[in-house]
């Protein structure tokens, strides 16, 4: 097990200027015992010895820029001491930052006891996510019912889920679940009413007890305040702020940064507390009791955050579109090439056929991922009109706008890197038109002039 370590250090030309003055300065600490290749770490000046660790640093001077660097390496043999391996290594550090406080920088080139944790760390995770999955997916069918649930999903829907790309991290199988969008069915706060309807209350002379409770409404509140709160006490609070932490330390295991020993305490601590209110809450799921309104804002509140729902929406808006404009819906099923479809949508107009394949993205999305994405569905949608003979073919990247959100100049100078790289970069671009478009507030699709 090793860490490797960068130390870079306005130069000085008297002070810690060799390898040697770096090794006597870090022997200046009476913790710190260092002999030939061998470095030993006690936890008192009068305690036995905690770890001895290989020992290595190499240093030169940078003459441009008035700057020394060490590469220091520590190396480990015995994986019992992983914790003692860490106390050492941050006690280097430390020790390291104090060659010239406040202009003194680490980088981290190498670190095994990162890795460690991040691999003693995922279990944890994953098996507290499982537990909110199980509790969302429980929640939905015994409240909420069985038109939740894959089997009465729409069919175009489900078969959208089934085709949809399985290295995209924003979609799942409906059982699996999207753990990101489904948490924020349970925790996102909202309205549960409009303005609008504020207003007209708010107009009256005489309030009764109804408006009484729609003033209530107006109120953001989350399912979890609504509905488990009560029922779960004081073992219920802070749950959504914890859960937020534990997403953060989440990615860094999920992203192959370094974990320190603070960080795995603090997953070990938030997954064992999390996971004792998520199981409080499940066995408890009998005592909720929805009415109809409840249901219908959980379905649709479901429905605007799942991606595969949004990706359905974003095929059905387009095919809306070109039927308004004159075109006939042809069937992927009766279409006459001898090929089977891997297409979106096929239209027709005067005798002329045009595949279109759509891509439905995020506002969040990377302009990476987005390139990534539609250069696979250009490639694969020029192979299908290749094969099917067809005259023209269109692959559109579809946004779901958001107001004005959508048209921010971040986002239109995105749009232009992203339809110029791929114009430069794509084989045969010519035969399959790319283009952008957005889904509307009334669920209408438009074209995006770029």
């Amino acid at each position: 097990m090793k860490i490797e370590f960068l130390v870079l250090s306005t130069n000085d030309d008297s002070f810690c200027n060799s390898k040697n003055a770096f090794i006597d300065f870090l022997k200046v600490d009476s913790l710190i015992n260092i002999s030939g290749k061998k470095l030993t770490y006690r936890k008192t000046a009068k305690s036995k010895p905690l770890i001895t660790v290989k020992f290595d640093v190499e240093t030169k001077n940078i003459p441009s820029n008035k700057e020394r660097y060490f590469i220091v390496a520590l190396e480990n043999t015995d994986d019992n001491l992983v914790d003692e391996f860490s106390e050492v290594s941050n006690k280097i550090k430390e020790l390291s930052n104090r060659i010239n406080p406040g202009s003194t920088v680490i980088n981290i080139l190498w670190d095994d006891i990162g890795r460690h944790y991040a691999y003693k760390s995922y279990p944890l995770i994953n098996e507290v996510e499982n537990v909110m999955r199980k509790l969302i997916s429980k929640f939905m069918l015994i409240n909420v019912g069985m038109e939740w649930s894959k089997e009465t999903i729409h069919p175009d829907l489900a078969k959208k889920i089934e085709r949809f790309e399985e290295d995209d991290i924003h979609i799942n199988d409906l059982y699996k679940l999207d753990f990101i969008n489904l948490s924020e069915v349970l925790f996102k706060k909202k309205r549960d009413i409009s303005l609008d309807e504020l207003d007209k209350v708010l107009q009256k002379n005489e309030f009764d007890s109804n408006d009484h409770d729609k003033i209530r409404k107006y109120l953001p509140k989350s399912n979890w305040e609504k509905y488990f709160s009560d029922i779960l006490g004081e073992g219920s609070q802070h749950l959504e702020k914890k859960w937020a932490l534990l997403y953060k330390l989440r990615n860094k295991v999920a992203h192959n940064r370094f974990l320190t020993r603070e960080d795995f305490e603090k997953i070990k601590g938030l997954t064992s507390q999390i996971k004792e209110t998520l199981t409080v809450a499940m066995n408890k799921l009998g005592e909720i009791d929805l009415n109809e309104e409840d249901k219908t804002q959980i379905l649709n509140d479901y429905h605007s955050k799942n991606p595969g729902y949004l990706s359905f929406l974003a095929e059905k808006a387009i095919s809306e579109y070109y039927e308004k404009n004159g075109y006939e819906i042809i069937a992927q099923n009766t279409h006459k090439s001898p090929f089977k479809p891997e297409v979106d949508l096929i239209v027709r107009k005067m005798n002329v056929t045009m595949a279109i394949e759509t891509k439905y993205f995020n506002l969040r999305a990377s302009a990476g991922l987005i390139i990534n994405r539609l250069r696979s569905a250009i490639a694969q949608t020029q192979r299908y009109i290749t094969q099917a003979n067809v005259e023209q073919a269109k692959v559109i990247a579809v946004f779901k706008s958001n107001g004005d959100e959508v048209f921010t100049p971040d986002f239109m100078n995105m749009l232009k890197f992203i339809k110029a790289h791929l114009e430069q970069t794509t084989n045969n671009a010519s035969e399959v038109i790319f283009n952008i478009g957005v889904i509307n507030e009334y669920d209408e699709f438009e074209f995006i002039d770029i």
